[in-house]
């Protein structure tokens, strides 16, 4: 019993230790959010600021709140859009027998094997040609396609999971294929959706390079923003602070209301 107890100790102590490292810096950066320059750079370091600069996050949605609106509609919109094509294929791939299955596995994945700077020039002669440069709606057709692989791969494994005999059942019962796939297999395959979900949106929200070549003025997500503050001879830390604040609180947020989806889909399988 003592050597479990130290064990137990000893592994809690290094979470709290790995926990600490991964945290602090975006502590660190949410409270220079709200900091002047000076104290940023102070010596001693200022932790707490005396008075919390609000004005920074005023600043910069008085300037920057298109842009971040921009980042918001093209990731909500791109993220429904990858989930609604891919969901159906993964059912097809998951429970249909039919030839070159197989081989159309293997083509989504080689699909997320390519770099996307690789398609940079490509899909800027093809956007320009088809005039979606600088539009939403070409950051939202390109962000589907990219996702798509990712979502058929990642949630196909998910729905492999769930028991044949379940579906043979519901098909005894009378249960038309649309109705197996809205009653049983999504919200059996809550946990591979959420999962899915999640790094989908991580992606869209924080993809730079894209945009960074795509937009100019009209379409330019946040991400592009946060890298105006860096000058030839200064860099704005407390406006960038409170851009980076901005840009990681949504996903903190979606991650904290799926948690527990994202929990059970991941230990999905491991006891049997």
């Amino acid at each position: 019993m003592r050597k479990a107890a130290v064990k137990k100790v000893i592994l809690f102590t290094l979470a709290v230790i790995i926990t600490l490292l991964n945290v602090a810096p975006l502590i660190w950066v949410a409270l220079s959010s709200f900091k002047t320059r000076i104290d940023i750079f102070a010596m001693p370091p200022v932790w707490i600021p005396e008075q919390w600069r609000v004005q920074n996050y005023i600043d910069l949605m008085r300037l920057h709140f298109p842009y971040l609106l921009n980042s918001l509609i093209v990731t909500l919109i791109s993220t429904i859009g990858v989930l609604a094509l891919s969901l159906p294929a993964c059912f097809a791939m998951a429970v249909f027998p039919f030839r070159g299955k197989r081989d159309l596995e293997m083509w989504f994945l080689s699909a997320r094997m390519m770099p996307p700077v690789a398609a940079a020039i490509p899909l800027y002669l093809t956007f320009r040609q088809i005039g979606l440069i600088d539009t939403q709606v070409g950051l939202i057709i390109l962000y589907i396609g990219i996702g798509i692989p990712l979502a058929v791969w990642l949630i196909t494994s998910f729905m492999r999971t769930i028991p044949p005999d379940i579906m043979e059942a519901a098909r005894v019962d009378g249960c038309k294929w649309h109705q197996i796939f809205f009653r049983i297999t999504i919200p059996l395959s809550a946990g591979g959706i959420a999962t899915a979900t999640i790094f989908l949106s991580i992606f869209a929200w924080n993809e730079l390079l894209f945009p960074l070549f795509l937009t100019s003025r009209v379409a330019k997500t946040f991400p592009v923003v946060l890298t105006s503050y860096q000058g030839q001879t200064q860099i704005a830390w407390e406006l960038m602070c409170a851009g980076a604040t901005i840009q990681i609180l949504p996903i903190i947020i979606l991650t904290f209301f799926v948690q527990r989806y994202i929990v059970a889909g991941l230990t999905l399988g491991a006891v049997r």
